[in-house]
């Protein structure tokens, strides 16, 4: 992913791992007026729409990943590339292997398109952004923690994966742990949906006044691994 041509724009990736409450930390800063893309968003629309991304997804899984209608039977592809087998494990590779160039130029298009229009801040909510080594592709990345188990009930509250499924999908991304020492922000999201408000509010205020990190000017702005709770 190349770096976006705009020089006065602040590129943010959002982050965190599944039921950490990224999605809700990303719709927090959309109602406070940032410019803010989503990959998972991206993804679905182009695996639906994009005639090259479908073809190669029923080549590598089978024409009935799609259903009569042309839709994306999602639990379907979910069963074939999340779980702990190896083959599970080689079929999630081959499908990031897939998608993700077409949704990394697909949200850097958007973005430069956003940068030409003015905006000075731009997130980009990219749920394996650490996975697939993006992290320097951005001025400055979020995180969102969460306790484990309070990960588990969320997914659990809005989809039909058990939690095994649920234990598996973490422990196929980077670990919170590792995540902390890489961002330059971390939000914790183990409390109430006021707190998260809180933690995402400081943001809010001061987003808008970081430089680029290419920026010569004065870069005492710069943070180090600030943990917002």
């Amino acid at each position: 992913m190349e770096e976006i041509s705009e020089n006065t724009s602040v590129l943010f990736g959002l982050t965190g791992g599944i039921g950490s409450g990224k999605s809700t930390v990303a719709e927090i800063f959309r109602e406070a007026g940032f410019a803010v893309l989503s990959a998972d968003d991206v993804a679905s629309l182009l695996m639906n729409d994009n005639p090259e991304v479908r073809e190669k997804l029923s080549e590598t899984f089978g024409r009935n990943i799609y259903n009569e209608a042309g839709n994306l039977n999602r639990a379907m592809l979910g069963e074939i590339v999340f779980g702990s087998t190896k083959e599970q494990l080689l079929n999630l590779q081959k499908l990031n292997s897939i998608v993700h160039p077409y949704v990394l130029d697909e949200l850097l298009a958007q973005a430069e398109r956003l940068a030409e229009q003015g905006e000075q801040c731009i997130i980009l909510e990219i749920p394996l952004l650490y996975e697939i080594g993006l992290e320097d592709a951005f001025d400055y990345v979020i995180v969102v923690l969460a306790d484990e188990q309070q990960r588990i009930n969320r997914v659990k509250e809005r989809s039909k994966l058990t939690e095994a499924q649920i234990k598996s999908r973490i422990n196929q991304q980077v670990s919170s742990e590792q995540v902390k020492g890489y961002a330059d922000f971390v939000i914790d999201n183990s409390h109430s949906l006021d707190k998260l408000r809180q933690s995402v509010q400081f943001l809010v205020d001061i987003l808008p006044h970081l430089p680029p990190k290419s920026s010569d000017d004065d870069t005492s702005l710069q943070p180090d691994s600030e943990i917002l709770s």
